[in-house]
């Protein structure tokens, strides 16, 4: 499978590099890592619920994961923090770990109970400052331990040069696309439709989320913009033309 990999990484890099959206760039990942055997996909811009994320899971799975409290001291950051360029978890392989912090180990609990994730690999991405503020790749797999440990043997290598071309690309394109409108690509999304006319519950149909999130969203904007109310809101985003009336 390595020899496989890494003959589809050379397209695979190139691919990305042409991608026009942070979203093409994202979903290309995606199919290249399930092509790896990996059940779990996730890259993400940073810990906020608003932050671009090209992902595999379902809404509400993220959204506890923003809601764990303390998630920037995970043992990711801690182990980014030490020098290590990956981390290797999962409830097997967190045992005995110094470095693994509680909240690490219930995120592991979490994704092997609702998503037989059973191990993973997370790559923590800096940003174009060389700050590290949340951003980066995980890739979950049913493997235990041992299996685990040997897939990243043998292809871990490329999964690394897969992951950091398409956070570099993201990272391009979302800053380039947001440059002028503080707006994230969801909140942008859910003003749009609320310029349209649609009430709450009808947006977070048609958005496939919860009532829940959405409010969520629109409270992040509002304290984003600094504004009291949704309407406000949605009133400065037209008059500085981040949403159309």
């Amino acid at each position: 499978m390595n020899q496989r990999l890494n003959l589809q990484l050379l397209d695979f890099v190139e691919q990305v590099g042409s991608a026009h959206s942070a979203e093409v760039a994202g979903q290309s990942l995606i199919t290249f890592a399930r092509n790896a055997g990996a059940n779990v996909v996730h890259a993400f811009m940073g810990t906020g619920l608003d932050h671009f994320r090209a992902t595999t899971l379902p809404d509400w799975a993220i959204e506890f994961d923003c809601a764990i409290p303390g998630l920037l001291t995970a043992h990711t950051v801690a182990a980014v923090r030490s020098g290590q360029p990956r981390v290797l978890w999962g409830e097997e392989l967190d045992r005995g770990n110094p470095v693994v912090t509680d909240v690490g180990r219930q995120m592991a609990e979490f994704r092997k109970e609702h998503f037989a994730q059973n191990s993973s690999v997370s790559f923590a991405m800096p940003d174009a400052d060389g700050r590290y503020r949340g951003g980066g790749v995980g890739l979950g797999f049913e493997d235990r331990a041992a299996p685990f440990l040997q897939r990243m043997e043998e292809s871990g290598g490329v999964l690394a040069v897969a992951s950091f071309a398409t956070h570099a690309r993201m990272q391009i394109l979302s800053s380039s696309g947001v440059q002028n409108s503080p707006l994230s690509k969801r909140q942008a999304e859910i003003l749009q439709l609320l310029a349209a006319g649609f009430q709450l519950g009808t947006i977070a149909d048609k958005l496939g989320i919860s009532d829940s999130t959405v409010n969520l969203h629109l409270s992040q904007l509002k304290k984003k913009l600094n504004v009291k109310t949704k309407e406000q809101a949605l009133a400065m985003a037209v008059m500085n033309c981040w949403v159309k009336p």
